[in-house]
């Protein structure tokens, strides 16, 4: 082997490992990490949200719960003034009981300690007074307008005092006539605390509720927090591991590739040089021109692995340069020279078809003619002894038209896709790789290749590539 093809296999070494080595670092930092705090803080801001939710239902509840108690102290005051005003002694107008009408009231205050005082007037003149607690025994001012409308309950608002102490009340008035015709006022005063002390009730209960509810928000989506950085953190690492073996298998691939891409050019010098030795062993002379057409054989073997390894170097980089003007005969000729020892070896006749001449397409060189040899091949281990690979080039409209023929079994329709699968081969022994390599590098060209059946039996592999431009 040439010294450029020892250097081109070590440069290609050297940059394999190091794009390899570059990927693995560059994907093991990644955002995967900021990415799970990210996630963690949206779950945390979800949390706020919510809490933020639950302390305005509180606040709304709250609301709520003055307006019922409020509500209900009004109800119960108004039902009391009534039912004052329903009692024998003052419908009647006998003065004669206050006693039974201040255990009543007595009875009253145990049921409500609300219960400020009670007051009966008769035509201006209070006639019963009796305070609850929490002041003097003086009556009220009176300056409490009476009622609207006779049997009607009236509700207003009056701030007792006496010294330094002050009861805001709600004082509850009803009005009625009694039986000697008098203009009778009955009065029940609730202390306004009472209603603090009905809301604190509610509230308490309320309060209660929002702080199990923030507990439990809380709880629940620090849990969630803590499972979405974990689990991501977990798929970040089965990521990285992933992405390991998607770069240990390109590895494998591509060291599959330059095997399969060397084994026919050795096979090719092996088979040359087996006839070299034979030809230099022929008595009485050995035919010099023999000689010199394996030993050229020989040498255009070794220029090609030396591309090869160009090639695989080119895969190991980024792309930098552009397709070229191709010679579609040439190309293929140099693929048969190359190949020239197997199908000798194998009884074979290649027939070529090759119209217009001079035909041109659009393509990298290396590529083309690296597909080429893998079809080729692919017709030449697929043909009987004796049979023959018929080659046949056209050009219509703006594609070029290339097609291989065996005389093998053919391929079957279920397999015509598959064929160009990556390690999927029908034939024992065989790697995999050969048509995938074709069609990757026909692709890589701007072609296409398909896998027909020809219409006397056999394969028949259909290349596309697009034409040259005419030079100017």
């Amino acid at each position: 082997m040439s010294g450029s093809t020892v250097a081109a296999a070590a440069r290609l070494r050297y940059n394999v490992r190091r794009r390899f080595t570059e990927a693995l670092r560059v994907n093991s930092k990644g955002p995967d990490r900021s990415l799970a705090w990210i996630a963690a803080a949206l779950v945390l801001l979800i949390a706020l949200l919510a809490g933020g939710a639950l302390a305005a239902l509180r606040l709304l509840h709250r609301q709520v719960a003055h307006s019922q108690a409020a509500r209900s102290v009004v109800d119960q005051g108004r039902l009391i003034a009534a039912y004052l005003a329903r009692q024998p002694i003052v419908r009647t107008g006998n003065d004669a009981d206050w006693a039974g009408f201040s255990r009543q009231v007595h009875a009253l205050h145990a049921a409500e300690d609300g219960l400020q005082y009670v007051s009966v007037t008769r035509d201006g003149v209070t006639v019963f007074y009796e305070q609850s607690g929490g002041l003097d025994g003086t009556p009220p001012p009176d300056d409490t307008a009476p009622p609207a409308a006779a049997g009607d309950v009236r509700m207003t608002l009056k701030l007792l005092t006496a010294g330094k102490a002050s009861i805001p009340v709600v004082v509850f008035a009803t009005q009625l006539r009694s039986d000697d015709g008098r203009l009778t006022l009955v009065e029940a005063a609730i202390r306004k605390e009472t209603v603090d002390r009905e809301e604190r009730t509610a509230s308490g209960a309320i309060a209660s509720m929002f702080r199990l509810s923030l507990a439990t928000v809380v709880v629940s989506f620090g849990i969630c927090a803590a499972l979405v950085v974990r689990l991501m953190r977990r798929e970040a690492r089965r990521e990285r591991r992933r992405r390991r073996e998607e770069h240990l298998a390109f590895a494998g691939v591509l060291a599959d590739g330059i095997v399969h891409d060397f084994r026919n050019p050795m096979s090719s010098v092996r088979l040359d040089a087996q006839m070299l030795a034979r030809e230099a062993e022929r008595p009485p002379a050995p035919g010099a021109g023999r000689i010199r057409e394996l030993a050229g054989r020989i040498r255009h073997t070794v220029d090609r692995m030396d591309k090869v390894f160009q090639e695989f170097l080119y895969m190991s980089r980024p792309p930098s340069d552009e397709r070229e003007r191709v010679d579609l005969a040439a190309c293929l000729r140099d693929c048969l020279v190359v190949l020239a020892p197997r199908f000798e070896q194998a009884g074979l006749k290649v027939e070529t078809d090759l119209a217009p001449p001079g035909l041109a397409v659009l393509a990298y060189p290396a590529a083309l003619q690296r597909a080429l040899l893998n079809v080729l091949t692919n017709a030449e281990q697929f043909s009987p002894p004796g049979g023959a690979v018929r080659i046949r080039a056209a050009a219509a409209g703006d594609t070029a038209t290339l097609e291989v023929m065996d005389a093998g079994p053919g391929v079957p329709a279920a397999d015509r896709e598959r064929i160009f699968e990556m390690f999927y081969s029908t034939r024992p022994g065989g790697t995999g790789l050969g048509l995938f390599l074709a069609k990757t590098a026909i692709e890589r060209c701007g072609g296409a290749i398909e896998a027909t059946n020809g219409p006397a039996g056999g394969a028949c592999f259909r290349i596309r590539l697009p034409l040259a431009k005419e030079r100017t």
